[in-house]
C-alpha cells in the first residue's frame, strides 16, 4: 500500500537554518531516512507558508490570485513523504520516527496514484524553481475513486498534465479526507487519531509538483489545475536542500 505522509507543525516554533535546532532536526530526518530506507518513494521539504501564492476559484468569474497560504493559521505543512508500507500499522510505525511527529503531526492518507521521479531526482529545468501545488476545497461524490465522477475528473487532470507538459514533475491522487490517520508522538508515546489534525491537512484530491520561472508563472499553472467548484490551489516553493 502507498501512503502520503504530510508533515505539519506550528511555524512559530520552527527551527531556522543555521541554528543548532535546525541541525538537530536535519539529523533526525537523516535517521528517519535510514530507518525507512526503500519505503521512501519520494519526499520534499517546503519553504515557509508566507512564501505561498494561492489561486482561489469562485463559483463564477476569473480565479483570484493572492499572496499567502490557503488557510490563515499557524499550523502549516512543512513537507511530505510518499511511503510504501504493507499495512496502515506499518506506515504508522514508520512515520512515528519522523521529527515532525514529536512537535507537530504527521497526517497519513492512502494514495490512489502517484507519478513522478523518486526522491532527489526531480530537479527543475534550468531557470525554474519547483513548487508544490496543493488542491483544497469541499469534497464531492466525484472524489471517491472508481466512480463516474472520479473518472471524469481524472480525464480533466489528464488534459491539464498534457497541456502543462514538462512543467509537471510529479503528482499524487488521494483517497477521501476521512481516510486520514494522524500520528503524533508525545513523551515517547505514539498517539493515533482518525481524521486530519488541522484544516491545512484537508487536501482534496492531491497535489502536483510543478516547475515555473517565477511565482507568477506558477500561479498561471495553478489557475489551470482542475479543482472542485469554489476550490483553491496553494503554490508553495519547495526547499532545495541540496
Amino acid at each position: 500500500m502507498r501512503y502520503l505522509a504530510l508533515l505539519g507543525d506550528d511555524e512559530n516554533h520552527a527551527n531556522q537554518p543555521g541554528t543548532p535546532g535546525w541541525d538537530a532536526e536535519m539529523e533526525g530526518y537523516e535517521r528517519f531516512g535510514a530507518i525507512a530506507g526503500e519505503a521512501i518513494v519520494a519526499g520534499e521539504a517546503l519553504q515557509e507558508a508566507a512564501t505561498s501564492t494561492t489561486v482561489r476559484h469562485a463559483e463564477a468569474g476569473e480565479p483570484l490570485v493572492t499572496t499567502g497560504p490557503f488557510a490563515e493559521t499557524n499550523e502549516a505543512i512543512g513537507g511530505f513523504y510518499v511511503l510504501d508500507a504493507d499495512t496502515l500499522d506499518d506506515a504508522i510505525e514508520l512515520v512515528r520516527h519522523i521529527p515532525a511527529a514529536d512537535s507537530g503531526w504527521v497526517a497519513l492518507r492512502p494514495v490512489v496514484q502517484w507519478f513522478g521521479p523518486g526522491e532527489g531526482d526531480s530537479a527543475p529545468p534550468p531557470g525554474t524553481a519547483r513548487y508544490l501545488a496543493v488542491l483544497y476545497g469541499k469534497e464531492s461524490p466525484a472524489d471517491v475513486p472508481d466512480t463516474p465522477g472520479w473518472e471524469a475528473g481524472a480525464a480533466e487532470h489528464g488534459r491539464f498534465v498534457e497541456h502543462a507538459g514538462p512543467a509537471v514533475l510529479a503528482g499524487v491522487a488521494l483517497h477521501p479526507v476521512d481516510t486520514t490517520t494522524t500520528v503524533r508522538v508525545r513523551d515517547g508515546e505514539t498517539l493515533v487519531t482518525d481524521g486530519p489534525f488541522s484544516e491545512v491537512a484537508e487536501i482534496v484530491g492531491g497535489f502536483y509538483v510543478v516547475a515555473a520561472e517565477s511565482p507568477e508563472r506558477a500561479a498561471e499553472l495553478g489557475a489551470t489545475i482542475p479543482v472542485n467548484p469554489g476550490g483553491s490551489v496553494e503554490l508553495r516553493p519547495i526547499m532545495e536542500l541540496g
